[in-house]
């Protein structure tokens, strides 16, 4: 199994027309024939005006015959793909390997947190191993962790829910817990990215 985290920066004043045609028309055509969806979010924090989706295949194979099978479709070209393509400025794709299963929460959680982890080089599984045994506040869930395969192949990315901005806030980098975490850990990493993200109404997790 194998999932493809796609980032678009979209053109300022133009998130909504994206988010209105991802929730209009992608679905409709894709639904789960050509890669299963299991998350689409909108940043809020971080590089605004970015649309943050994961995609699961079974393989990369599979991956590569679903999207010529998608593209050579004339309502994905011309219902989606001309009307989305002009919204863009850019387009990021990272391949990841699971290390747990993908968790898809119960219930409402209002804020999302996409982290990047860059590890020191030939360091990701201990990266890996390492955010895994991150502490998290209570009612934060860890919905998905990876090891990323590329463009990046030094990279560990782990997406948290959690039910409220106030929980989020309960894990700062200056609480107890994660300073302690960072003590022991940081030495396993070169920087760490992260952006804050709302779910929009096709993701599967809210």
């Amino acid at each position: 199994m194998i999932h493809e985290y796609r980032t678009y920066t979209i053109h300022p004043g133009q998130l909504e027309r994206y988010i209105e045609l991802a929730e209009t028309v992608v679905q409709p055509i894709r639904q789960d024939r050509y890669g299963r969806l299991v998350g689409f979010w909108y940043s809020e924090f971080g590089t605004l005006h970015q649309v943050h989706h994961v995609w699961e295949y079974p393989s990369l194979d599979r991956r590569q015959a679903d999207r010529k099978e998608l593209f050579e479709r004339s309502d994905w070209m011309g219902d989606f793909i001309a009307h989305a393509w002009p919204t863009m400025q850019i387009q990021d794709v990272r391949f990841m390997n699971p290390v747990n299963p993908y968790e898809f929460v119960t219930g409402t959680h209002q804020l999302y947190e996409a982290r990047i982890y860059r590890t020191v080089v030939g360091k990701y599984k201990e990266g890996a191993d390492a955010v895994n045994a991150r502490p998290l506040a209570p009612g934060a869930t860890r919905v998905g962790l990876w090891r990323c395969e590329t463009p990046q192949p030094n990279e560990v990315c782990e997406i948290i829910a959690y039910p409220s901005f106030e929980a989020r806030l309960a894990d700062a980098s200056q609480q107890t817990d994660q300073q302690r975490w960072w003590r022991d850990f940081g030495a396993t990493f070169i920087r760490t990215e992260s952006t804050l993200m709302l779910p929009i109404g096709i993701s599967p997790v809210k």
